[in-house]
């Protein structure tokens, strides 16, 4: 008889969720940084002429976003390693985070040219803005880990590991989140509507109404967007990064992302 000509192709071995996490987080890792940068090169260095600085910052935030996933990736390839997928989308929250608050916000109060009445203030304030919302958002997200049961619901024990779905926990998390809040709804209100207010009427007090404008509008955009995406990075850190890490060391198991 002949010998069959088909042959069986051996399966190839799952890339695991490192991988995975990776494929999804590099547009983001790429598109937002490099977008700053371009901008950051064609207001800052050639329009306005005020400096090279940004868009040299912007270069070098946008080749460390895209290393760090990659060296992640090489190291862990084959991983389901929660904490991994947790450090690479937390590198992709940042490279969205640079877009609209730094580059779109930070840089116009750094480099843009204005009073310094108007630059110390707006400068100052976004900074306090950033690390009251970034606090609030650490205090929230340890209230939920600490008070209630999110971290028996959403990590299940196994005999060798703990296994965490990212959809199913995220939504358990928002549960507890919204039902446990350590802050009332004002409290946001007040810091989403404070900067851009406050910034409009900066600019109406300003003789200065020149090439900056589209600037000043991306700061005006950008703060509000840039505090939502402070608070999710920490949300990020501390749910999947820190956490499983907490997990790993008590129970001298690894914590897996079971998606």
């Amino acid at each position: 008889m002949l010998r069959s000509q088909s042959m069986t192709k051996p399966e190839a071995k799952p890339k695991g969720a490192v991988w995975e996490m990776t494929k999804k987080a590099t547009p983001a890792n790429f598109i937002f940084p490099l977008l700053g940068t371009g901008v950051s090169y064609a207001a800052y260095a050639d329009d306005l002429a005020v400096s090279g600085l940004p868009w040299k910052i912007g270069l070098l935030v946008t080749l460390i976003c895209l290393f760090l996933p990659f060296a992640a990736l090489m190291m862990y390839r084959r991983s389901n390693l929660l904490w991994v997928c947790g450090l690479i989308l937390s590198i992709a929250t940042f490279a969205m985070y640079f877009f609209f608050g730094i580059f779109a916000y930070f840089y116009y109060f750094v480099f843009a040219p204005m009073s310094p009445l108007l630059r110390l203030p707006g400068l100052f304030g976004g900074i306090a803005l950033t690390l009251y919302w970034a606090g609030m958002s650490k205090r929230a997200v340890m209230h939920t880990i600490t008070s209630t049961s999110f971290v028996k619901q959403a990590f299940e024990e196994g005999a060798s590991d703990f296994r965490y779905r990212t959809q199913a926990g995220m939504a358990l998390f928002d549960r507890f989140n919204k039902e446990r809040s350590p802050f009332p709804k004002i409290y946001s209100c007040i810091v989403f509507g404070i900067a851009p207010f406050c910034l409009i009427l900066g600019r109406l007090l300003s003789s200065n109404f020149g090439a900056n404008g589209v600037l000043f509008a991306l700061a005006v955009l950008g703060m509000p967007v840039s505090l939502w995406l402070a608070g999710l990075l920490v949300r990020i850190y501390l749910v999947m990064v820190s956490l499983p890490r907490k997990l790993e060391k008590e129970h001298r198991k690894p914590v897996l992302m079971a998606d």
